[in-house]
Parts: structure tokens; C-alpha cells; sequence
């Protein structure tokens, strides 16, 4: 039986080979053009297919300290993975809900109508929700890690590209 924390596991991770641009004691810039499906573990997976060949640059802890020109494997964990789904998905909704419940409240507290002041408060609840995603939502993007070089791809001279 496969427990839970594995397919987890598996769900959060990708691995990539990337080339090193520049390195700075323990982080390096990576350039990565993801290649291919996923692995047998993200059947149905619609991300890598939207990256496939788009390539990009980042920021990727550097354990191994490898340097610029050098090709490496990369592996992209996305910890907080759930979280952003429930940050973009639930968030909104249950602000939406929230804010429309509080202003059917004030409206009784007021004597005023129920709906309009619903409304206008569920357009409140809703509006906050972008502004807690922007805010939070930093902490929902991916680690990049350099796991290993391939092969010995350290170009002539020492470095650079």
C-alpha cells in the first residue's frame, strides 16, 4: 500500500537539467528548458507539458558548488504545493461567503437591506482575497536544488559563458 507522504512526495518533485550561468557561494543562476512529460508518478500532470521547451532562469541552492558553464541536474520540490491550491481555489470562495454573510449582518444592525449590503460586502471579502494571495503567496513558489553535474561539462578555461 503506498502511503500518503509518497505520492506527495512524488507529486512535489520534478528534476531538470539546467546549466549553470553564475555562482555565488552557496546559490548559482540556472538556466532550465524543461524537456519531456512527467514521470510515470504525475500521470495527467498539465504542468510540465505547458513548460516543455520554455526556458528559464533562477536562483537554485548550490550544494555541490558547481560552476558557470557547467551542465547540472536540478530538482524542483514544490513543498508548499497544497497550499497554493487552497490559497488561489478556497481562499477567494470563502471570503466571498464570509463578506457577504458579514454584510447581511451589519444591514440587520442598521435596518438597512440585507442583499445590497451582502453584495457589496462579499465584493469586499473577494477584492481582500487578491490582496492575502499577493502577500502570501510568495511563500507557495518551488526550491530549486543542484543535485549533481552531468557528466564533467566544465568548459575549457575554467568557466564562463
Amino acid at each position: 500500500m503506498v502511503k500518503p507522504r509518497e505520492v506527495y512526495k512524488k507529486m512535489a518533485e520534478f528534476i531538470e537539467q539546467g546549466i549553470i550561468l553564475s555562482s555565488e557561494g552557496k546559490t548559482a543562476t540556472v538556466k532550465i528548458t524543461p524537456k519531456g512529460p512527467c514521470p510515470e508518478s504525475h500521470q495527467g500532470c498539465p504542468v510540465k507539458a505547458l513548460l516543455k521547451n520554455r526556458e528559464f532562469t533562477t536562483k537554485a541552492e548550490n550544494p555541490i558548488n558547481a560552476q558557470p558553464g557547467q551542465k547540472v541536474i536540478v530538482e524542483i520540490e514544490t513543498p508548499h504545493f497544497y497550499k497554493g491550491l487552497m490559497l488561489v481555489f478556497v481562499l477567494p470562495l470563502v471570503l466571498l461567503f464570509v463578506g457577504y454573510m458579514a454584510g447581511a449582518l451589519v444591514a440587520r444592525l442598521i435596518d438597512r437591506q440585507e442583499e445590497l449590503f451582502g453584495y457589496m460586502f462579499a465584493a469586499g471579502g473577494f477584492s481582500s482575497s487578491f490582496f492575502l494571495m499577493a502577500k502570501s503567496g510568495k511563500n507557495c513558489g518551488p526550491n530549486y536544488k543542484i543535485t549533481k553535474p552531468v557528466n564533467n561539462t566544465l568548459p575549457k578555461g575554467g568557466g564562463g559563458v
